[in-house]
């Protein structure tokens, strides 16, 4: 007698287009929350200003969304800055009440879409509060339409990380803040 027929065998039937509708719809329930993001204004008070204006003292927020990259990748991160990591929409947005400048960073290779709605939501809401998107394949020239767009950001990052380039980054976005006021 021989073995099992080859019939009798077990299988495994994964449904593609469900799991693509899935995948959607995640996408889809994440752009809807990002795009019901309640930014609070935080009034400042006349003390809180009596900070030396010279001093380049600001937050460069790290939004590690549905990704660690940011946690591991922090030490490879320019020193001098205040870097604060954050990795769901309620913390950003308790940072995001704040008027004074500050940086949001955004990794732009793990949900796009998510990314485009928050740096459109800023850039509308927040004048105060500049963006940075980095990603693996950013080219200058992507990076120049991009920016043209309601979801463009103030500046753009081309992986690997250097820590030398990004300090250069964050300092073009704020020396174009400091020109404008």
């Amino acid at each position: 007698m021989s073995g099992p027929d080859e019939d009798d065998k077990p299988t495994v039937v994964l449904d593609l287009n469900a799991l693509k509708k899935e995948k959607l719809k995640q996408e889809e329930e994440l752009a809807n929350l990002a795009s019901g993001l309640e930014f609070n204004v935080f009034q400042e008070s006349a003390s809180s200003n009596s900070e030396n204006p010279l001093k380049v003292d600001y937050n460069v927020i790290l939004f590690d969304f549905q990704s660690n990259f940011f946690s591991k990748a922090i030490k490879g991160l320019p020193g001098g800055f205040h870097y604060v990591v954050v990795n769901n929409l309620n913390d950003l947005n308790q940072h995001l009440k704040s008027k004074k400048f500050q940086i949001v960073v955004f990794n732009y290779d793990v949900n796009p879409k998510a990314v485009n709605q928050l740096c459109a939501q800023i850039r509308q809401k927040l004048p105060s509060t500049k963006t940075l998107i980095m990603a693996k394949s950013i080219s200058p020239e992507k990076a120049k339409i991009h920016a043209q767009t309601p979801s463009g950001a103030n500046g753009y990052y081309q992986f690997p990380l250097d820590a030398l380039k990004i300090e250069k980054e964050f300092d073009r976005i704020y020396s174009q803040v400091r020109k404008a006021s």
